[in-house]
């Protein structure tokens, strides 16, 4: 055996015994996963898209700025997502937030997350978008995500005066969309394809193009994914690509879609930043640092 593999081994061996010791850690959900698998959360999110109707979104205005968070995983400290929520509960010309997976860090915490976010952002909780990390899923948690946030794939439309924006959210907390999940996009490319939609933008966890090893262990597209991906996106004309998983920034040119990596908003970051998003003929963005948040 090489000396590469035998180290190899003996890592991997140490980290299961020290992620054993430590609830945030789900070894096995690392590796093989223990909710349901792609296509069947898949089918999950379609049958309650279907009773429940889409969330299409109509404005007395062309202009307009959503805000976009990811990677708070949270465990118990919240500051750093209640700032989050805070600016966009109080941002009038906010109609909406994307929350780009990982919502949380260890098992048992989806249903008081969920409330505190509810609580802090009132009736405007009803306008947050999510979809499912890999964290998210870890410890067999699908089940909780979806009875609490419902949906992990689905689609909306913002309706303005004079346009029509599309926005297509994708689950990929295992690294890959499945084959119905796929299909489904394409199908739905396809369509959207003729009619006038302003803007095309699509949101998710994992980041497609792979620059390092710091996610390795986890979800990542394979290689034939991405490339099917991207030709996807150029062919019609998706504008934007907006994801999180790295935790670190990157913004990547490709067939004329830009590809944004935002940044993570776990609480022991130092320079943890969320996105704010400016609609109008044309996309603008900034990132904004996250301080102390306002008492809610």
């Amino acid at each position: 055996m090489k000396t590469n593999t035998i180290s190899f081994v003996i890592l991997s061996a140490l980290a299961f015994v020290a992620g054993s010791c430590n609830p945030n850690y789900d070894i096995i959900g690392m590796v093989a996963g223990q909710s349901p698998q792609p296509d069947v959360r898949f089918e999950h999110s379609m049958q309650y898209n279907s009773s429940h109707g889409s969330r299409d979104i109509t404005l007395t205005t062309d202009e307009y700025c959503f805000y976009v968070g990811t990677d708070c995983h949270i465990d118990s400290a919240f500051d750093n997502t209640l700032n989050f929520l805070n600016a966009f509960k109080n941002d009038a010309v906010a109609p909406f937030a994307l929350f780009l997976g990982d919502l949380i860090n260890a098992k048992d915490n989806i249903p008081w997350v969920t409330e505190t976010i509810k609580k802090a952002c009132g009736t405007k909780s009803e306008r947050i978008y999510l979809t499912a990390g890999n964290h998210d899923v870890y410890f067999n948690q699908w089940s909780e995500w979806k009875q609490h946030w419902g949906s992990s794939t689905y689609s909306f439309v913002v309706n303005t005066p004079n346009y029509k924006d599309l926005y297509i959210c994708l689950e990929t907390a295992n690294g890959t969309l499945g084959t119905k999940q796929l299909r489904w996009l394409r199908q739905l490319l396809d369509q959207a394809a003729p009619q006038n939609y302003r803007h095309r933008i699509v949101f998710t966890h994992t980041h497609l193009f792979k620059k390092d090893e710091s996610q390795g262990h986890t979800s990542n597209y394979a290689l034939e994914e991405t490339y099917e991906l991207t030709a996807l996106f150029a062919k019609y004309g998706i504008e934007w690509y907006l994801c999180g998983h790295d935790h670190s920034r990157e913004i990547t040119r490709h067939k004329g879609v830009t590809y944004i990596t935002v940044d993570a908003l776990e609480e022991h970051y130092p320079n943890a930043y969320y996105m704010i998003a400016y609609v109008g003929n044309d996309l603008q963005y900034c990132f904004v640092p996250v301080g102390k948040h306002d008492d809610l």
